[in-house]
């Protein structure tokens, strides 16, 4: 009896010391880790398995611990800090090539092929809780003949059509510059972390299925990138040597600024 009342007393004290300590444990966990416990995401298998995932397993994290909880109360501390909607990572990509995303057979048959980035740029409005009605008014947003081209796609690859757009919305775009204000791609894995740290991002993959593909980046961990992908093959995660070989990921991202 009188270990087990030592082993409550133990407990106790294990249990006051986590009540204090986790907030000091969130407030280091990155916004990339975030974003992990947040949509219940895990490291996939040799197969690259997709489809969600529970939001109770260890996530895996950079230069922390693995951080184990429940993801409800982080979506929303996500959501308060950076505008986001409560729940956004856990969303379903949107497929450029199903019929329903789009009003009508005219509009699909022309755009489906070539408007990755209007179900990139769709998706992204999504998370910030500007919900479009289909990708007709992410095409219509990008701007037909001006931004975006039905044999071409995006018109420019730096994606500055994709930054009017967000500002077309109420949102305040961000982009990568240098120091003469000049738009410039990120240069290592290590900015790409930080600027996703900052929230989901547009992504280009310049060779991605033979001829470039935007998507979006939500999270990262030591191995690669969390992605929504609209190909309508759902990959949900890239490896970082994935990420600049076959998919040729440019450096070329846009963003939203908290």
């Amino acid at each position: 009896m009188g270990g087990g009342l030592g082993r409550l007393a133990l407990a106790a004290c294990i249990l006051a010391a986590v009540t204090l300590l986790v907030p000091i444990g969130l407030a280091s966990v990155g916004f990339g880790a975030i974003v992990g416990v947040a949509g219940g995401l895990v490291a996939p298998s040799a197969a690259q398995t997709t489809g969600q995932f529970p939001v109770s397993q260890t996530i895996p994290t950079i230069d922390v611990q693995p951080v184990q909880m429940g993801g409800a109360r982080v979506q929303s501390v996500v959501a308060a800090a950076r505008g986001l909607i409560a729940g956004w990572a856990d969303r379903w990509p949107l497929n450029q090539y199903s019929r329903s995303n789009y009003r009508s057979d005219a509009s699909w048959l022309e755009w489906r092929n070539a408007d990755c980035l209007a179900a990139a740029l769709d998706w992204v409005l999504g998370a910030y809780g500007q919900q479009l009605g289909s990708l007709d008014d992410a095409v219509a947003l990008v701007g037909p003949g001006s931004g975006i081209s039905a044999s071409l796609g995006l018109l420019d690859a730096r994606g500055p059509a994709l930054a009017r757009s967000l500002a077309a919305r109420g949102l305040d775009a961000r982009e990568p510059r240098a120091s003469n204000g000049q738009l410039r791609p990120l240069g290592s894995i290590a900015e790409l972390e930080a600027w996703l740290n900052q929230g989901p991002l547009l992504m280009d993959g310049a060779r991605w299925f033979g001829e470039g593909h935007w998507f979006v980046g939500i999270g990262y961990d030591a191995g690669g990138v969390y992605i929504r992908d609209s190909s309508g093959w759902d990959t949900r995660y890239l490896s970082w040597s994935r990420l600049y070989g076959e998919v040729g990921f440019s450096g070329w991202v846009v963003g939203v600024a908290a």
